[in-house]
């Protein structure tokens, strides 16, 4: 590959990163403020289901999105695509200054549309540009966390500055919003098309979305990961309120243990993709010690709330030791190419957000009708599913290899969990 053109490549990625991350901002920032902004439409408090309707529309839009997104980009080019997805996400910014919460719930869908749209491009972009498997698990592993580095960034100024934030929550949301004009503008003047169709020989099947839909690896792939979105996305997006509401617990506080813990672990989980461990042990393990550390947060949130805070640190940790390696999976499976992984991803994430959104509308009628402790017993129910379906993934790493690699190179407290 041509420097030049693998310079592009590089840039392309990060201006992918750089969208997600502001889309990340604007999500998180608007969901923290959901009490400002009901306040202001509604006149008081609404009922926990109205409260969580922007984050429903979120997740639905970006049900859709995920399979437009690969129409569009084998119609358009990435350069269009991409530049089009960017675009939407600007409607963030025209939300803030509609006239009602609908109108408002409306642009914020389109917002959802444009970072579903990013998200499923980012896989093609670094499957052109990127050949060597460990420097693709390493971007990949920086693509997961780019919404967990938004979060985290809004789960400071909360932390710090949560007066000043809450007090016009229009201009506290213009300002997040109006980094996405800038991204906006750094693809139009520096993105570069490329040839989104497989290579492969004549004698080589092509892959469609019927073929996709056939594919029950995808269906488990698609529903592990709705469970673990459960988790992840109601705990940074809809438990602030939720915590100062119900618990001892500083819902700000949270969210940057989350979120700053999770960017911790995808470091750690990295160095075990590029170590070679196998995939399965090391999804299970993590799994398991993130829905159950969850658990124990929830169990002390009104009893000790340090422990809690312990615990909500362990399970952010883990939640993001397994996200790179998880989410590299699909190209760590043989015959893989870029149209291919775009179709994979388009529905795999439409599937992911479908399960999330149900569980989430199911998981705030709970709340409504019968209370924070049935709610929280479903909620940890269905992260549970998590480690049930991880189990039934194929394994993509030998296991001799992984054997070898990890004796010889890996801590002793990465060899006491994901060894034989």
């Amino acid at each position: 590959m041509e420097a030049t053109n693998r310079n592009k490549g590089y840039f392309m990625m990060a201006v992918l990163w750089l969208a997600y991350v502001t889309f990340a901002m604007n999500w998180v920032a608007g969901s923290s403020l959901t009490p400002q902004i009901t306040q202001t439409f509604f006149g008081g408090p609404v009922n926990p289901v109205i409260a969580q309707l922007v984050n429903y529309s979120i997740t639905t839009a970006r049900v859709f999105a995920n399979i437009l997104a690969a129409i569009i980009l084998m119609k358009m080019g990435p350069k269009k695509a991409a530049g089009t997805a960017i675009a939407l996400l600007m409607m963030g910014l025209v939300a803030i200054y509609l006239p009602n919460y609908w109108a408002y719930t409306i642009a914020r869908m389109v917002m959802a549309v444009g970072g579903s749209m990013v998200i499923v491009y980012m896989n093609p972009v670094v499957a052109h540009y990127v050949k060597d498997s460990k420097e693709k698990l390493r971007i990949n592993a920086a693509n997961t966390v780019s919404y967990n580095v938004g979060a985290f960034v809004v789960a400071i100024l909360f932390t710090l500055f949560a007066k000043q934030m809450v007090v016009n929550w229009q201009l506290t949301l213009t300002i997040f919003a109006s980094f996405t004009l800038l991204v906006f503008i750094a693809w139009l003047l520096k993105a570069e098309n490329y040839e989104t169709q497989s290579q492969a020989s004549t004698d080589e099947e092509e892959y469609g979305y019927k073929d996709a839909l056939k594919d029950p690896f995808l269906w488990r792939y698609g529903l592990a990961f709705a469970s673990f979105l459960t988790l992840y996305v109601l705990s940074l997006v809809s438990f602030k309120a939720i915590f100062d509401q119900y618990t001892l617990l500083n819902g700000s506080v949270t969210n940057l243990l989350i979120s700053g813990f999770g960017i911790l672990g995808t470091f750690v989980g990295i160095r075990i993709g590029n170590e070679g461990a196998q995939r399965k042990p090391a999804l299970v393990m993590s799994g398991m010690i993130m829905v159950g550390a969850f658990g124990l947060a929830l169990f002390f949130a009104n009893v000790n709330p340090l422990f809690s805070y312990i615990f909500i640190s362990i399970s952010g940790f883990a939640m993001f030791i397994q996200y790179p390696i998880f989410l590299n999976l699909p190209h760590e499976l043989k015959g893989m190419t870029p149209q291919k992984l775009t179709i994979m991803f388009g529905l795999f994430w439409a599937i992911a957000y479908a399960g999330q959104t149900i569980a989430t509308i199911i998981w705030s009628f709970i709340l409504g009708k019968s209370g924070y402790v049935p709610a929280m017993i479903f909620f940890i129910s269905v992260a549970s599913a998590y480690v049930f379906l991880v189990a039934t993934f194929p394994e993509t790493r030998e296991k001799e290899n992984a054997f070898k690699t990890r004796h010889h190179k890996a801590p002793f407290w990465i060899k006491l969990h994901f060894g034989k």
